[in-house]
């Protein structure tokens, strides 16, 4: 048997530091590029910690992943004595969080996005068959607090991923119900949107705009035309029918589970309509100015 030569030992030892490798290229970054990942999803579990862990990582009949898992200190099966945030799949890579999905001009946000679950033993009722057949009233939940201390987890593994992916636009910070609008209802009501907000973290209206828009809308109230095509610019997957449909109602429930969860009914009120309108303003500047009041509120 031959030994091997120096040479190819000398080139075996270079390739594993990028000297004498196969069909070496030149480097040149293009400044036309950015990153693929343009949204952040929050789910809620529905399940404890140690079933969570099991379906996010092992083989199902429906199989289901996320990247990052957020344990509860209120869990009776989270055994560790301190809460650590769980990576589950690498950032880089598609994790199966999302499904059917849509947000502003994306769809199939898997492809798109980074997924955290976080452990929330909400249920749900109701909503289990056709989903074109459903309606709001149908869907029955129950809803447990989140803990401080599983937020103030979430909250660093946020600001986190948010300094490896500062493109981030915070209205692409969305919760499941936002994106898959007759199928989930997650993170919930009483998933604190608003304290994520006071630290820098996600969307929220502007209190001074929401006022000005309440007054006006009581004055004025908008057709369902233009209330559909405000939910479509804000990124909702709404069609602009100008008739009341299924679609356009659960879509006011995800806004109102969102930023109004005090009354997540998906009626049409006034103040519903002015903290979707401040909400495009202050995150669809160029949409709003385009459209104007006369769309809005003619």
């Amino acid at each position: 048997m031959k030994t091997p030569s120096s040479l190819f030992l000398f080139c075996l030892l270079l390739s594993s530091i990028g000297g004498c490798g196969v069909n070496p290229y030149v480097v040149i970054d293009s400044t036309n590029q950015n990153s693929r990942v343009n949204y952040l999803v929050i789910h809620a579990t529905s399940e404890n910690f140690t079933e969570s862990l099991r379906l996010l990582t092992t083989p199902t009949i429906n199989p289901v992943s996320s990247h990052y898992l957020v344990p509860s200190e209120n869990d009776a099966t989270y055994s560790a004595k301190a809460l650590k945030n769980y990576r589950l799949v690498a950032e880089e890579r598609r994790a199966w969080h999302a499904g059917i999905s849509s947000w502003g001009q994306e769809t199939g946000l898997n492809d798109r996005s980074i997924g955290i679950e976080v452990v929330n033993e909400f249920k749900c009722e109701g909503g289990d068959g056709n989903v074109k057949e459903t309606e709001v009233t149908d869907i029955d939940c129950i809803f447990p607090p989140y803990g401080p201390k599983q937020i103030e987890l979430l909250t660093v593994l946020i600001r986190d991923i948010l300094q490896r992916y500062p493109d981030i636009d915070p209205i692409n910070i969305v919760g499941h119900s936002d994106i898959a609008l007759m199928r989930k209802s997650d993170p919930g009501p009483q998933f604190p949107w608003h304290d994520l907000y006071l630290q820098g973290i996600g969307p929220w209206p502007d209190d001074a705009d929401v006022k000005e828009f309440f007054a006006r809308s009581i004055d004025s109230r908008p057709s369902i035309g233009a209330v559909q095509r405000a939910l479509s610019i804000l990124g909702y997957a709404v069609e602009v029918t100008g008739s009341g449909d299924r679609v356009t109602e659960f879509a006011l429930r995800a806004l109102q589970l969102h930023y109004r969860p005090s009354n997540y009914s998906g009626e049409l009120d006034d103040q519903t309509v002015a903290i979707l309108w401040a909400l495009i303003k202050k995150y669809r500047p160029l949409e709003f100015e385009e459209y104007g009041s006369e769309l809005i509120f003619g």
